[in-house]
């Protein structure tokens, strides 16, 4: 065994292994198996080219980075977490009013609360263009993150 260590050169030729794992592009990293192994395995090998090796049509499982646009889906990501977290708040707490666990006072402060956290998020979502609809994650089967009001 040779103790260099191993650098992956690019443009380097790569000369067939047998039963070793494909290497991946960015649209793979979300797979759930390349070639029958996990795509996060540590024996999976990466290949950072833009252009993946086959042609996968239709896969729906892509990791699309604009320069133009990562702010604008970075905001739309924490909003969204932001969002759904203020929806589980503004639950928990209507439940709390219907039990009688709150004081007049704790009643008065939660609500302004989470009056003051819709009026932020709307103005953030204007801010970077969204709409509410804009911020609910469609999750396949399960259906969309944020129910539909």
């Amino acid at each position: 065994m040779s103790d260099e260590p191993r650098h992956h050169v690019p443009d380097a030729p790569r000369h067939h292994v047998p039963d070793a794992p494909q290497p991946f592009t960015v649209s793979d990293v979300g797979a759930d198996a390349v070639d029958g192994r996990s795509a996060l395995a540590p024996e999976a090998s990466f290949d950072a080219r833009q252009e993946p090796r086959e042609p996968h049509a239709g896969r729906r499982r892509r990791l699309d980075l604009e320069p133009d646009t990562v702010e604008r889906d970075l905001v739309k990501l924490v909003l969204t977490v932001v969002e759904l977290l203020r929806q589980l708040m503004e639950r928990q707490a209507v439940r709390r009013f219907d039990e009688g666990d709150l004081t007049e006072e704790q009643e008065e402060r939660v609500g302004l609360t989470l009056m003051l956290l819709e009026d932020r998020m709307a103005e953030l979502r204007n801010r970077y263009g969204l709409r509410p609809e804009d911020l609910n994650l469609d999750l396949g089967p399960l259906g969309p993150l944020l129910p539909r009001d």
